[in-house]
């Protein structure tokens, strides 16, 4: 449309734009109240998720569903050693089957275990293998190295800063920090 030349033009322009911008904004109020709908049913929804089992504790997830992978492992764990046909045995196994995981401990197990194999020294690659799993690994005198799994404190080793053994060494070290942070 041109531009309005006259008063009358320009009042009948802004009556038709407030017209249009009121129809956009009672269309935009109401995708925001499906939006917002939507949002407190899918809260509902997780929240009864959440709470139909267990209650979160203080702990955190280190990396993303931590926590998780580690409850369906040591359910897995569990399971093994329940009769079979018993309802523990069905509780169990209804779980397990209801909750996927990427069995991201037994990946990091295999992963640490492959790294460590034959350890002799910490050179630039097994650093960032170990970085990659979430070990952080510091100077700690001339003799050993300090290991702490995501920077927490709580979960340290030490690393001799050369390996022995004839690589018994590394796999102990493994079967430590396995038991230790996964």
């Amino acid at each position: 449309m041109d531009k309005p030349q006259t008063i009358e033009e320009m009042l009948a322009y802004y009556d038709r734009r407030i017209d249009d911008l009121q129809a956009e904004n009672e269309l935009l109020r109401a995708e925001n109240e499906s939006l917002e709908k939507r949002l407190r049913e899918h809260s509902v929804s997780e929240k009864s998720k959440g709470n139909a089992l267990l209650q979160p504790g203080k702990e955190y997830d280190l990396y993303p569903q931590e926590i998780h992978e580690i409850l369906m492992d040591l359910l897995a764990e569990a399971r093994k050693t329940v009769l079979k046909g018993s309802r523990r045995a069905h509780i169990l196994d209804d779980l397990l089957a209801a909750n996927t995981t990427k069995n991201i401990p037994g990946k990091k197990t295999t992963a640490l275990k492959n790294a460590l194999k034959g350890y002799t020294d910490l050179d630039p690659a097994l650093r960032r293998k170990l970085k990659d799993l979430g070990i952080d690994v510091a100077e700690q005198g001339r003799k050993h190295y300090k290991l702490k799994y995501y920077g927490d404190d709580r979960y340290s080793a030490s690393m001799a800063c050369t390996g022995g053994d004839g690589g018994r060494g590394g796999r102990n070290l493994a079967a430590e920090l396995i038991q230790k942070f996964f």
